[in-house]
């Protein structure tokens, strides 16, 4: 009677074993199925985006470029654009362009050649403080900022002039395959024009 049961009794603990590798089986295949409907419906409408400040609030909405972040951005870019001396115009030209929307790019690259040759034929050096910067209009896909500066210039190693310098700056999300991945410098103007003449 005992060697009839045994049998038995490992068929019956097998068929439990298997029951507990459906199970588990099942529940591996569910949460497949549901990493991969989260993945298709980011890659459909893109992760969201939230833009924080530097010290900013622990909440931010996704999609809004807060007014902390574009005046950093835009104060932090003009600083970039006015501060180098002749051993570092190109790095500095370099590090503005990679924050500029393509649409800017062919210009900035003829000004920053042409910018660079009086660098060097002077030894021209110039330094940016910021004194102000606002947001001075919004629209859901832009915020332009209105900076104001003071710039000194040093030309052989001589501080010749100390000047303001106002920067109207337009900040926009970046858009990398089709979703947000950062800000870019859209459009900007300034005054006055970097020169070397002393007064």
């Amino acid at each position: 009677m005992l060697k009839a049961s045994a049998p038995l009794t490992l068929l019956g603990h097998h068929q439990a074993r298997l029951a507990r590798l459906e199970l588990t089986v099942g529940a591996l295949s569910l949460s497949v199925l549901l990493l991969v409907s989260i993945g298709a419906w980011y890659a459909l409408h893109g992760l969201p985006v939230h833009y924080i400040p530097p010290g900013g609030p622990g909440l931010s909405p996704p999609g809004v470029i807060p007014d902390a972040v574009a005046t950093d951005y835009a104060a932090r870019w003009l600083k970039a654009r006015y501060t180098f001396t002749p051993a570092t115009v190109k790095t500095a030209h370099a590090e503005v362009l990679t924050a500029l929307h393509p649409s800017l790019m062919v210009a900035f690259k003829a000004q920053a050649e042409r910018e660079a040759t009086l660098v060097k034929e002077v030894q021209l050096s110039t330094q940016v403080a910021i004194t102000t910067a606002i947001v001075t209009h919004r629209t859901p896909q832009e915020v332009t900022v209105s900076l104001d500066a003071r710039r000194t210039i040093w030309i052989g190693g001589q501080q010749v002039r100390e000047e303001p310098l106002q920067a109207t700056i337009t900040v926009v999300p970046w858009l990398f395959q089709g979703h947000p991945a950062g800000l870019v410098v859209a459009r900007v103007t300034m005054s006055p024009a970097l020169s070397a003449s002393g007064q």
